[in-house]
């Protein structure tokens, strides 16, 4: 039997983040920290999934006739292997036919390049990991009993996994990390009445990026849930801020098509201080105390800053360009808590292979 090996990237979000949501235009791309699945068919039905990451001993299940999961054990009722169950139990089932007559997977799920390793435990650093996981095991079961080019592979996910991950998350993700872990690279991504479009685009030759990790966890569904509340209560002052996001995500994608670095970094700028304002508007702390003191010192430097992401926590993004001011500001920052994560574009999306077990 064959092994599938498939991976995709995490993401950092450059420019749209909420404002994506309200069919804004935005700026994503993807990075060189990758979700891994190992999938192996075997000819037993009994199978297990196995995720180091969540500490949890591998767990075992059956797949029915119909396709219908049918887990074994205590474990899978822990709170941390929720994502995993339900994604497991949406693919599986769509994918069942491809399985051997009556035989089961073997499932290893590797999401550690997208966490922090600390001594309490993996605590994740904000760069899209349920996606990426997303992406690479629906990648890996599409490769099951299948020959179909990579293209056909990311084009058939693209159409199947939006509304789906969006549902799983209350209809408040955008989807905009689904697009950089199938596509890889910088994309300009959208959502309309007809669907997510992701556009390849290039960022500004000399514009240079860093990402700093405050610190913190934060919680992107609870920030989006608290965020879609704050709307629905304030349409007036929300409305008003869509405009102003909408237009600084458009200023700063004429300047990544101008090759405008000093435009975009002031259009990022621009754009945090807006994040700061919806905190402000919806009583969410959006641009935390780390945050501030992080912008505050790549403002120093001559460096532009903005929350990587729904803020609260996670990562900081610094652009400039002149290394030598990302590296002055970066060792400043590690010297207070907040080191420098090694993080670079990811050139290529979802990835699989396939090799005899």
């Amino acid at each position: 039997m064959t092994t599938i090996m498939a991976s995709a990237p995490g993401k950092a979000v450059l420019l749209g983040e909420y404002a994506v949501l309200e069919g804004a235009p935005a700026l994503v791309m993807a990075v060189d920290r990758r979700a891994r699945v190992r999938l192996a068919p075997c000819e037993s039905p009994d199978s297990w999934i196995e995720v180091p990451q969540l500490g949890l001993a591998p767990i075992g299940f059956r797949v029915a006739e119909n396709g219908e999961i049918l887990w074994r054990g205590a474990d899978v009722e822990q709170a941390v292997f929720q994502r995993a169950r339900l994604l497991l139990e949406w693919l599986v089932p769509r994918h069942a036919a491809r399985l051997p007559a009556g035989g089961g997977l073997r499932i290893r799920i590797d999401t550690g390049e997208l966490y922090q390793q600390r001594k309490a435990g993996p605590v994740k650093l904000g760069l899209g990991s349920s996606a990426a996981m997303t992406v690479a095991l629906a990648g890996a079961l599409e490769a099951l009993g299948a020959v179909m080019s990579r293209a056909a592979v990311v084009a058939r996910l693209e159409q199947q996994l939006l509304a789906p991950y969006r549902a799983g998350q209350d209809g408040r993700a955008s989807g905009i990390d689904l697009a950089a872990s199938l596509h890889g690279g910088v994309c300009r991504y959208q959502l309309d009445p007809a669907g997510a479009h992701a556009e390849p685009v290039v960022l500004p030759g000399a514009l240079k990026l860093a990402f700093v990790w405050t610190g913190e966890a934060a919680s992107t569904p609870d920030f989006l849930a608290r965020y879609a509340r704050w709307r629905a209560a304030s349409p007036g002052q929300a409305a008003q801020m869509s405009q102003s996001l909408e237009s600084a995500c458009r200023a700063g994608l004429d300047a990544v098509r101008s090759d405008d670095a000093a435009g975009l970094m002031t259009c990022i700028n621009n754009y945090g201080r807006l994040m700061g304002r919806i905190g402000d508007l919806a009583g969410l702390p959006v641009v935390s105390a780390p945050l501030v003191e992080i912008a505050r010192t790549a403002a120093t430097h001559g460096l532009a800053c903005k929350p990587c992401g729904a803020g609260g926590g996670d990562l900081a993004m610094l652009a400039g360009t002149e290394e030598a001011a990302l590296e002055q500001a970066c060792r400043s920052l590690a010297s207070r808590g907040w080191p420098r994560l090694e993080l670079g574009p990811a050139s290529r999306g979802l990835q699989i292979e396939t090799s005899p077990a």
